[in-house]
């Protein structure tokens, strides 16, 4: 009897690790010498790693200490003396499962094979990230040579781009009065979809298919208030006895601070603009119908989620393995704009008319409904989450059920 306890016990455990794994960039993380980089790596699906223990090594230098959390701090005694000071994790993320490293100042002797090796109690896995320092050669004079280059390249192409724009422009406005209702919709939803770069007429644009968007209260996670004209939602950090929980419906946030839209879409094109000005963390983005809000499920494709968040220290895109993306100013104004037929979910930086991020080629299949979240549990922010009202009237190119 003992024999069989045992064998289910080690069975047991097997099946408890299996159900993890760590992931990392699938290619190079590229940066220059001097900036400030982040290694990407996380737990999939996100459990949290507040209890476990997280290792950086160096690969190629002898599997040598670049930082060490563990038992809720960091141990950095045999830390490389290279990277003393320029290392550190996120610890208000490492309860999603994100282990991701900040190297700040970064030299040309970084560049090299990391390994983000994770272990707990029943479980480990690891995986390998490249870091690419650009200059990073022998020869650097060949290096400094190759960087210039390169931006001579990019600038010639910025501008190959901005005459191609000016012709699409010219294109368009000259074919406007030969063209029926629908096809000018889908000459300037293609003209909108090439245009995923800084110019002056995104947003009017994009403002053309805007909604009305109100928030559904009784989808809201209990610690959420929203407001009664369903334009606002704020965080308050109210008691949740097991009673009251027993007592939510069924379809409403428990785990992330979530809401979602009264409108249903399922064809055509809408638009709408989300405030996030002072805001320490949240998500925005669109959900399917039928998503789970239950549970620490991940806000991904896969799972029926399309968004953008943002945490104390980074943005970045909720794909199936989170892609950090890099800004030079913190969006105040997000704007989701969705293409039905074609399966895409774009964002965008309203102040400044630049593109954020787009999903493409997705598969909706049902009615989404605009998403957010204010975190996952309990939130930072003393701020609310506005919907923008001041948009253009809608148009016939959408149609919300």
């Amino acid at each position: 009897m003992k024999f069989i306890c045992v064998v289910l016990l080690i069975i047991g455990g097997i099946t408890d690790s299996d159900e993890y794994e760590v992931i990392g960039p699938s290619a190079p993380v590229m940066t220059v010498s001097g900036e400030d980089v982040i290694l990407p790596c996380s737990i999939k699906p996100n459990i949290s790693a507040v209890n476990m223990r997280v290792q950086w090594i160096r690969l190629d230098l002898k599997d040598s200490i670049v930082h060490l959390y563990e038992d809720h701090k960091d141990i950095n005694t045999d830390q490389l003396q290279s990277y003393r000071g320029r290392t550190q994790v996120f610890k208000e993320e490492l309860e999603k499962g994100n282990t991701s490293l900040k190297l700040s100042r970064v030299q040309i002797s970084d560049e090299g094979l990391y390994k983000c090796f994770i272990q707990s109690e029943s479980w480990s896995d690891d995986v390998t990230v490249d870091l690419k320092v650009e200059g990073g050669h022998n020869n650097i004079d060949g290096g400094e040579m190759f960087y210039s280059w390169k931006s001579s390249v990019i600038s010639f192409a910025v501008v190959l781009s901005l005459i191609a724009v000016m012709l699409i422009v010219v294109v368009v406005y000259k074919q406007r009065g030969l063209q029926t209702e629908p096809q000018r919709i889908n000459e300037e939803r293609d003209t909108l979809l090439l245009r995923e770069d800084k110019t002056e007429s995104v947003t009017s644009l994009l403002r053309k298919h805007a909604v009305n968007v109100t928030l559904d209260a009784d989808s809201a996670h209990p610690r959420l208030i929203v407001s009664h004209d369903g334009k606002q939602v704020r965080y308050e950090n109210k008691d949740q006895t097991e009673e009251n929980q027993d007592e939510e419906p069924n379809n409403t946030f428990d785990n992330y601070l979530g809401v979602v839209g009264h409108e249903g879409f399922s064809s055509g094109v809408f638009y709408y603009e989300v405030q996030v000005e002072g805001m320490v963390e949240w998500y925005v983005g669109v959900a399917r119908e039928s998503v789970s809000r239950k549970g620490p499920v991940s806000l991904t494709p896969q799972n029926g989620y399309w968004s953008v968040a943002k945490g104390t220290f980074s943005l970045w895109a909720c794909e199936d393995s989170y892609v950090l993306l890099s800004l030079s100013v913190k969006p105040e104004r997000i704007g989701v704009f969705v293409d039905y037929v074609k399966s895409r979910v774009s964002f965008y930086d309203v102040e400044s008319m630049s593109h954020i991020y787009s999903f493409t080629d997705q598969s909706f299949n049902e009615k989404i409904y605009p998403f957010v979240s204010l975190g996952y549990k309990w939130s930072k922010n003393s701020s609310p989450l506005i919907f923008c009202s001041d948009r253009s009237p809608v148009g016939d190119s959408h149609k919300n059920t």
